[in-house]
């Protein structure tokens, strides 16, 4: 089972300097961390290796590739066209219809377009960058996914191992309480209370099953069997973040930072139009049947903008307000996961609180149960006041279970929030190194 990163380890350097958008998310994409690497993180772990193996994560790494071949495409338009030109068709000083034929070659080189094809070549990379991230938050998701799936069926096993408890005690005192209700010992009252405790731990009981038999279909969604052990989590790294440190990259907040510098860089693009566009160009042609006497020409094409009728400045504009758009998205952002970091906090705080308030009900109710099966033998209790405290006891130890399950999905949803799901495995540094 491998080990993955640090909290520190994700850290995001690019959001600094008007060039930033070179540097977009390498932190996170490619894992800062040393050199030295462990043994155990040069390896993926096998589970992960299967989620990773899902047909919608091949397919997002796919369009890593797509958008790598771009940059490559973008980047040839620096380099000198040069292209096979033919003509072929009939004379035109004479009568006869003979054919002329020439052939030749053109060349074309980019020597300035205001800075246009920089900035469409930095538009790509960012575009791959986008594309790391989209598949890094898709890793993610599945990863939560699974991880979700599981705990349902840890949660299952234990409220099924406290039914089962009290159902045996159920069962055990039924005959008992039967026979006290013939002879007009208890109430059929009593009896009913009794029968709508059962009824209720076996309604959450089927409930909890229900929801175990479909936490299985979604592990082997991801091929996962039983001899796949489950993820061992690490439930207190949320503790370490500070929202507004780049000490840590949250990726729902970088993918929102990335078309930020997308924009930027489409304005760069638009703006580089107002300058004069300068290309060298050149021909060389001759009649194939007279090689020797080939003409050619050489010089500067230029082409300088006057007038679009305000196109420019509107789609200038357009972005700009896309760009603020973006980034008050970004910060209602970093307010959600700062408000919600500190609700996860005092919600930690109340279930420990809680907690400990069960806990002692739970004692507290064993003890009573204790004292009635004493007073049951010595004939100063009844078998229904005994059997009504022991179902109490085992509901409590439900509510227990059901309490901290609770607590486990607020954590989980607070690191789906801020989309670093793979600190629970600490498998950030194996999702970054499967992009290699």
């Amino acid at each position: 089972m491998g080990s993955g990163c640090s909290p520190d380890l994700l850290v995001n350097k690019s959001m600094e300097g008007k060039n930033k958008s070179n540097e977009l998310s390498n932190a996170f994409i490619y894992g800062n961390y040393s050199e030295k690497l462990n043994k155990e993180l040069q390896e993926i772990d096998p589970r992960l290796s299967k989620i990773l193996g899902s047909p919608s994560i091949l397919s997002a790494k796919k369009r890593i590739e797509a958008a790598q071949q771009n940059v490559l495409i973008i980047n040839s338009q620096t380099e000198t066209a040069v292209t096979a030109i033919s003509n072929i068709g009939p004379k035109l000083d004479n009568d006869k219809l003979e054919l002329d034929a020439t052939a030749g070659v053109s060349l074309s080189k980019l020597i300035n377009d205001g800075g246009a094809l920089s900035a469409n070549v930095d538009n790509a990379k960012l575009n791959v960058e986008i594309s790391k991230l989209l598949y890094i938050q898709k890793v993610n998701i599945d990863l939560l996914e699974v991880i979700k799936s599981e705990q349902i069926i840890l949660n299952f096993k234990k409220i099924e191992e406290i039914y089962n408890e009290q159902l045996d005690v159920y069962n055990k005192n039924l005959p008992l309480i039967k026979t006290a209700e013939k002879a007009n010992i208890i109430s059929k009252t009593d009896v009913l209370k009794l029968e709508q405790l059962k009824l209720g731990s076996e309604e959450k009981f089927l409930t909890a099953k229900s929801a175990a038999d479909a936490a299985n279909l979604v592990r082997k969604k991801y091929q996962l069997n039983e001899t796949d052990d489950f993820f061992k989590l690490n439930l207190n790294r949320w503790r370490e973040y500070e929202v507004q440190s780049d000490a840590f990259s949250f990726i729902n907040r970088d993918l929102i930072q990335t078309q930020i510098d997308i924009m930027e860089k489409e304005i760069e693009m638009i703006e580089a139009t107002y300058s004069a566009n300068v290309s060298l160009t050149g021909t060389a042609s001759a009649n194939v049947t007279d090689m020797d006497n080939s003409l050619g020409f050489v010089g500067l094409n230029i082409t300088v903008p006057i007038k679009d009728g305000g196109r420019k400045e509107f789609q200038i504009q357009e972005k700009i307000n896309q760009v603020e758009a973006l980034d008050q998205e970004r910060k209602d952002l970093d307010l959600l996961i700062e408000t919600s970091m500190q609700a996860l906090n005092h919600y930690y705080k109340i279930h420990k609180e809680r907690s400990k308030l069960l806990t002692d009900q739970i004692e507290n109710s064993k003890k009573i149960a204790d004292d009635l099966e004493l007073k049951l033998r010595a004939g100063a209790a009844s078998v229904i006041d005994l059997a009504t405290e022991k179902m109490n006891y085992y509901n409590l130890r439900r509510q227990n279970t059901e309490y901290e399950y609770q607590l486990l999905n607020e954590i989980l949803n607070f690191y789906q929030l801020i989309g670093r799901q793979c600190d629970l495995t600490d498998f950030c540094g194996q999702i970054n190194l499967s992009l290699s």
